[in-house]
C-alpha cells in the first residue's frame, strides 16, 4: 500500500517536496485555499481548505496520512502588525492541528514535519549555533514562530521541526532587487542560506529515512558576512556596490553562524553546499537569516 503524505500549506517548498515524493511512489495531497491557482504536479491531489479552519483540517486528516508536512506562511492581514500576521498564519493553524491530533485514534499516528525558521535565534554577535543552542527570539515574528513550534512539539505523534535559514532559489529575488535599487546597507553581520531544492530534498530524505532527532537546523555549509555576499551578488549580476551605505550596526536580522552538522550526519547530501556552488543566478536570491 502506498504511503500517504498530507501537505498543510502548499507553497513553493511543499510543491517541490510533493513532486519528489510523488515520483518516489508516495500518494500526496496538498491543502490550500485556492487550488486552481497552484501549478499541477503529477500524482499530487489538491484539497480546497484553510489551515486556520479546524473543520477543513479535520476533513484533510480524514485521509489518514502517514506523514504530515506543515509549510505555513504569514497571514495577509493586518499589514501593519507583522507579529499578529505570524500569529494568525502559524500559531493558530498549529493549535487547531494540535487539538485534532491529540484526539486522533491510537491507530492514526502520522509522522509530522514542521518547517520553521532560524529567526527564532535572536543572536547578533556572530556566534556559532546548533540545535542545542537556546532559542530566544528578539522580534514579535520570531516569538510567534517559536510559539508555533512549541504547540506542534506538544502533539502526541512523532514530530520533527526543521529550522530553515534564508531560503533562496528561483522566484526569490528580494536581495537582487534591493541591490539594483541601491537600498542595501552593508554590515558586518554573519548570514546563512539554504536553497529551496535542498529544503525539499531534506524533507524528502527524512520522510524516506526516519529522523534520528526532533530538531534540525537546515542551512548550507558556509555562513558568509552580509557585505561579502552582496559583493558576490553584485559581481554575479553586473551591478555596482560603490556608493552603497555602510554601517557597523547589526540590523534586526541579527548575526549568527549556523552549524549544520546534524543535517549532514543524516546522510543527506546538499545539492548546493555553499551560496557560491551554482545555486545563485540573476533571478534567484533572497535575504537570509
Amino acid at each position: 500500500m502506498q504511503k500517504r503524505v498530507l501537505f498543510i500549506g502548499y507553497g513553493d517548498i511543499a510543491q517541490r517536496t510533493a513532486a519528489r515524493l510523488s515520483a518516489a511512489g508516495f500518494s500526496c495531497w496538498g491543502l490550500c485555499r485556492q487550488p486552481d491557482n497552484k501549478p499541477l504536479v503529477a500524482g499530487v491531489e489538491l484539497i480546497a481548505g484553510d489551515a486556520c479552519n479546524e473543520v477543513d483540517l479535520r476533513q484533510a486528516l480524514a485521509l489518514e496520512p502517514d506523514y504530515i508536512v506543515i509549510t505555513l506562511t504569514p497571514a495577509r492581514q493586518p499589514e501593519d502588525d507583522p507579529g499578529e500576521r505570524y500569529h494568525q498564519g502559524y500559531v493558530v493553524p498549529c493549535r487547531h492541528l494540535q487539538h485534532l491530533l491529540s484526539h486522533a485514534t491510537d491507530q492514526h499516528k502520522p509522522q509530522v514535519f514542521y518547517v520553521s525558521s532560524t529567526s527564532v535565534y535572536g543572536v547578533d554577535d556572530g556566534r556559532w549555533l546548533d540545535e542545542s543552542s537556546p532559542a530566544v527570539p528578539n522580534s514579535a515574528t520570531g516569538q510567534a514562530l517559536l510559539q508555533a513550534e512549541q504547540v506542534i512539539a506538544s502533539i502526541p505523534q512523532s514530530c520533527t521541526i526543521l529550522r530553515c535559514s534564508g531560503i533562496y532559489g528561483p522566484g526569490r529575488e528580494m536581495a537582487r532587487r534591493l541591490l539594483e535599487q541601491g537600498r542595501v546597507t552593508l554590515t558586518p553581520a554573519w548570514t546563512n542560506r539554504i536553497h529551496a531544492d535542498d529544503v525539499a530534498g531534506f524533507i524528502t530524505h527524512l520522510v524516506q529515512h526516519p529522523p534520528a532527532y526532533p530538531l534540525y537546523i537546515v542551512s548550507d555549509n558556509q555562513p558568509v558576512q552580509q557585505a561579502d555576499f552582496y559583493r558576490y551578488l553584485a559581481q554575479l549580476n553586473g551591478l555596482a556596490v560603490e556608493g552603497l551605505a555602510e554601517t557597523q550596526v547589526i540590523g534586526p536580522r541579527g548575526s549568527k553562524r549556523l552549524d549544520n552538522s546534524r543535517l549532514r550526519s543524516s546522510g543527506y547530501q546538499l545539492r548546493y553546499a555553499t551560496y557560491q556552488s551554482g545555486g545563485y543566478s540573476a533571478n534567484s536570491s533572497a535575504e537570509a537569516d
